[in-house]
This record gives C-alpha cells, sequence and structure tokens, in this order.
C-alpha cells in the first residue's frame, strides 16, 4: 500500500468537504501525517494536533453509521 502524505492544509480542507466526518481510510492517511502531534480519542470524537498550530475533530463514517 502506497504511503499518502497530508499536510495540515489539506486535511482542513478535506474535514470542511466532509463535515468533519471522514472514511476508515482518510483517517488512516490524516493519522500518518508527518505534521499530526497528538490524537486522542474522546466522546466518540479524534482530537488531533499539529505541528503546525491546526487542531481538528473529527469522526469515522463507515456505511449508513458513525464509528
Amino acid at each position: 500500500m502506497e504511503m499518502i502524505k497530508i499536510y495540515s492544509h489539506e486535511i482542513e480542507e478535506l474535514l470542511r468537504i466532509r463535515n468533519n466526518l471522514v472514511t476508515l481510510q482518510e483517517y488512516k492517511w490524516i493519522a500518518l501525517s508527518p505534521q499530526i502531534v497528538h490524537i486522542k480519542f474522546e466522546n466518540e470524537e479524534f482530537k488531533i494536533k499539529t505541528s503546525d498550530g491546526y487542531k481538528f475533530t473529527l469522526k469515522i463514517w463507515k456505511g449508513d453509521r458513525k464509528i
């Protein structure tokens, strides 16, 4: 599987387009971003911080339900 590098500004755009709901594959790309410094799972949401000051909150979408 090819490693896709996704950066903070791309994560921000993806989450904007997807209303903060991403697929499991998209979450993996985000989690492996070289800019991610912290991920916390809390209240059914992932809270993410980056080395360049971005903060994101997202949920994973699978089929017709959230994970």
